[in-house]
């Protein structure tokens, strides 16, 4: 599971200062600016973005040179499922995805390593599983999860190759030494929703920085709840949906106080929509887009009960569209995760990756459709908030899945928003038994171990485990999950020998 090497002539090299292209005033940047947390802020009130606009075609510039140092715009939505027109929505308004869709690859099977906000976060930017990363669950107020001190990240590695890396809006890691940006600017005036603001912050990050290379990581709050509707953004035109109409995915029951939520949902959705295409006409106006990447993707899959922080595919699906400049439009059905991102990046920009990531670059594969060699993928869950412990792994193949639950014993838990969420008050006071078509009893306790027929069943509502002609297939992903936790240190793989599961005898516990 190691990165596969890059034809990248940049490839496990460092970015100097003469390689970087820097002038002398982003070289005075670097000693001055970089000290001064207003400095990009002071920007804003010059660098405005207009809110309404048509996303500019690309221009294919012919003289486009491989060893030019390139830069990366990642734009990170909270609780997105792959819900736009381009992934095949028939209701929801998403025009400025639709575009970016239209020159990027755009994966049909991506998927989230852990459906929970933090643990998922840290994962993207580290490259490793959060059994591995060490922030199980969310970093912030009493939860206090910290990705463990001696891991790699984005920032840190393209900080030390000489890039400007940048912080928008949403972050939810810890700590900052693994995670150091020379532009801190998660504070956003009103907040990461404010879509209009968070283009003016970037537009004065891309000022500010000059012709440095970038890693820019943007963190917008949509379309988490509360949904942010009940507020209003100035320049912000926004897109209602009538909650009779709007569809109903088919692991919810269909209520009304579900579908008021789902109209709230798709709103906030096209709220983010907007957000995306403003980031992209800030790169576009300071004349970065031709040396830049663009990440679209997710933390995890929508805020509803049955998805977010839970083990079907209902959370673990996301989209992802990655567009470089030049590139046509191509839909790839590789089966990949977020532990796939980091190594991308790297690849990408030609500086050297870390020893050990688990997974390998993206970048080999942006042009194929059906490439070999991604027919299964890894997940790895343990808490949500620090109330929310409900530790599994699993493998995703294309037709079958295997979940292995650490902790049958226990009760599924909720995350507090969605426990207190107007769905999941109509669960419980209707006494709705079933979610849409998987059983709410099922949903609540599960067995130690699960096997889904995808294909036949992508709602994931009958567990196969038994079947007596799937004992081969059961046997076969057990095995590799196991080998899996091994090869990547899961702590758990202790507990797991201390309760006698066999197959981890003559492994060590992590140091």
């Amino acid at each position: 599971m190691r990165c596969q090497e890059s034809p990248s002539p940049w490839r496990r090299r460092r970015l100097s200062p003469e390689l970087t292209g820097r002038s002398p005033r982003s070289r005075r940047w670097r000693r001055s600016r970089a000290t001064q947390p207003g400095a990009v802020a002071s920007w804003c009130g010059v660098a405005r973005v207009g809110v309404v606009f048509v996303l500019h075609s690309r221009s294919r510039r012919k003289d486009h040179k491989v060893d030019q140092p390139k830069s990366v715009l990642l734009l990170i939505a909270d609780d997105w499922s792959p819900l736009a027109g381009c992934f095949g929505s028939p209701v929801i308004q998403t025009p400025h995805v639709n575009a970016l869709a239209s020159r990027a690859t755009r994966f049909s099977n991506a998927f989230c390593t852990s459906p929970s906000c933090a643990a998922s976060r840290a994962n993207i930017l580290t490259g490793h599983y959060s059994h591995t990363h060490g922030q199980y669950g969310h970093s912030h107020s009493i939860h206090n999860f910290h990705t463990a001190a001696t891991m790699p990240s984005i920032p840190k590695q393209l900080g030390a190759a000489g890039y400007a890396t940048g912080i928008i809006g949403k972050l939810h890691t810890q700590p900052q030494s693994v995670y150091p940006w020379t532009h801190d600017l998660q504070k956003v005036s009103g907040g990461p929703r404010n879509v209009p603001k968070m283009a003016e912050v970037a537009a004065g990050f891309f000022n500010d920085i000059g012709d440095q290379p970038f890693y820019l990581h943007m963190g917008f709050t949509d379309p988490h709840r509360d949904f942010g509707n009940k507020q209003t953004y100035e320049g912000v035109d926004e897109t209602f949906y009538d909650a009779a109409t709007v569809p109903v995915p088919d692991f919810l029951p269909d209520h009304p106080s579900v579908r008021a939520e789902l109209a709230d949902y798709y709103q906030s959705i096209s709220r983010l929509d907007l957000g995306y295409g403003l980031a992209i006409k800030a790169l576009e106006a300071a004349g970065r887009a031709e040396d830049t990447m663009i990440v679209v993707m997710s933390d995890h899959g929508m805020p509803f009960p049955g998805a977010k922080a839970s083990s079907f595919d209902s959370g673990h699906h996301c989209p992802l569209l990655i567009a470089r400049p030049g590139a046509d439009e191509v839909e790839n059905d590789a089966l990949v995760n977020w532990s796939n991102i980091a190594p991308t990046v790297f690849d990408w920009c030609g500086v050297e990756p870390p020893e050990g990531l688990p997974e390998r670059s993206l970048l080999p594969i942006l042009d194929d459709t059906h490439p070999e060699g991604w027919e299964e993928t890894f997940f790895s869950h343990t808490f949500h908030e620090v109330t929310n412990y409900y530790p599994y792994r699993a493998l995703r193949g294309r037709k079958y899945k295997y979940v292995r639950n650490l902790y049958p014993e226990l009760t599924r838990p909720l995350p507090s928003d969605l426990y207190a969420s107007p769905t999941w008050k109509a669960v419980i006071d209707d006494d709705l038994q079933m979610m849409g078509r998987r059983p709410t009893a099922q949903f609540l306790h599960q067995r130690g171990e699960a096997l889904f027929d995808i294909e036949d069943d992508p709602v994931e509502s009958t567990n196969l485990i038994d079947e007596p002609h799937l004992q081969d297939v059961a046997e076969q992903m057990r095995a590799k999950v196991k080998r899996f936790r091994v090869e990547t240190r899961d702590p758990w793989v202790l507990a797991s020998r201390q309760l006698g599961e066999e197959g981890f005898e003559e492994t060590r516990p992590p140091q």
